[in-house]
């Protein structure tokens, strides 16, 4: 996908060099700037696609309603910390309120699995709240889980909106939600809030 992409803008970048000497420019930056947008567009839509597949597909979302996301280089050495949400459907909701923990246990595979790698696949969903464990532990002072405890918890941190922080944290520690660990960072799905958290630190 990486060798595809690079591929194509040594191809567009080509092809503006021979476009310079045989069109007129006001043609020329017409040109140039149609493919900007449209790389622009192009980014936008991978970017989405990304963000949701870290989702299983049988969550339904479509959207991300709030991203706060950094990093700190890249590869082994590298850090990372950041925070999804996305919108949980009505009749996702609805469906995993008749059903309960049974839902997430007999979801159905997520396809093109191959494609996402480790994205969008959790193991032993678990009922809110939270249970202590290796990867996340109630704040000693508050006697409650603490989303920049688990996003910060590598010693590298972002800003968060206070409201996203108050209301993730609310669905954490209360009942009602469902939650499980990945390969890299955790999803919590909350149906009363029609809301799927993503979390992660590294």
């Amino acid at each position: 996908m990486i060798f595809y992409s690079l591929s194509v803008l040594v191809a567009v970048i080509s092809g503006l060099f021979l476009a310079y000497d045989k069109l007129s420019r006001p043609f020329f930056i017409l040109m140039l700037v149609g493919i900007l947008l449209c790389l622009v567009l192009a980014f936008k839509s991978y970017e989405r696609s990304f963000m949701l597949s870290f989702v299983p597909d049988a969550l339904g979302v479509s959207s991300v309603s709030y991203s706060q996301e950094e990093s700190w280089g890249f590869g082994p050495g590298g850090n990372e910390a950041g925070i999804r949400v996305y919108v949980l459907p009505d009749h996702i909701s609805e469906d995993i309120a008749r059903h309960g923990i049974d839902f997430f246990d007999n979801m159905r595979p997520n396809e093109r699995q191959t494609n996402r790698g480790w994205r969008g696949r959790y193991r032993q969903w678990q009922t809110t709240p939270l249970a202590e464990s290796a990867l996340w532990k109630k704040n000693r002072e508050t006697g409650r889980f603490v989303i920049y405890d688990y996003v910060c918890r590598y010693g590298f941190c972002i800003d968060i909106d206070q409201d996203v922080i108050d209301q993730a944290t609310e669905i954490v520690n209360s009942k009602g939600s469902y939650y499980a660990y990945g390969r890299i960072g955790m999803i919590v799905v909350s149906p009363e809030n029609n809301m799927v958290l993503y979390l992660y630190n590294g």
